[in-house]
């Protein structure tokens, strides 16, 4: 299961983090979906503690998502590199919404390329066997 922010993403910091926090203690959750909540040229990220955020994902084994959506490429090369010296793994995903979207993969493997992310950093350069095995593994 992914599980984003859609709503309430005027919180103070604290209350977000507390939030995403409790978010990361649901046993079902495996990647934790545009984990900035910003869209480019419409909405800025939600104010929060990123590296307590990483840091419990990395721990909890919950993947950071990075958002191949040009309206979004959620996170970005520093929050990348920051979250991996956490320990945090990776999934790029395109956020499709129509079938042309998947053809956005390719900017979130430049994202991740600017993160400094290699192979075993990401979820879905796992053979498909070994992928399905991970994701059901909690």
């Amino acid at each position: 299961m992914i599980g984003s922010v859609h709503s309430y993403m005027n919180l103070e910091a604290a209350e977000m983090t507390d939030r995403l926090l409790r978010a990361l203690d649901c046993k079902h959750l495996r990647a934790l979906g545009h984990p900035t909540g910003r869209i480019l040229l419409n909405r800025d990220a939600y104010p929060y503690d990123f590296d307590a955020v990483a840091t419990v994902a990395a721990r909890r084994n919950v993947y950071m998502e990075i958002n191949a959506s040009p309206e979004r490429l959620d996170l970005t090369a520093s929050l990348i590199r920051a979250a991996k010296a956490r320990g945090a793994k990776f999934v790029i995903s395109t956020d499709a919404h129509h079938p042309k979207h998947l053809l956005n993969m390719r900017y979130g493997v430049l994202m991740a390329r600017r993160g400094w992310l290699e192979r075993g950093d990401i979820l879905n350069t796992l053979p498909a066997a070994e992928f399905a095995q991970t994701i059901k593994a909690k």
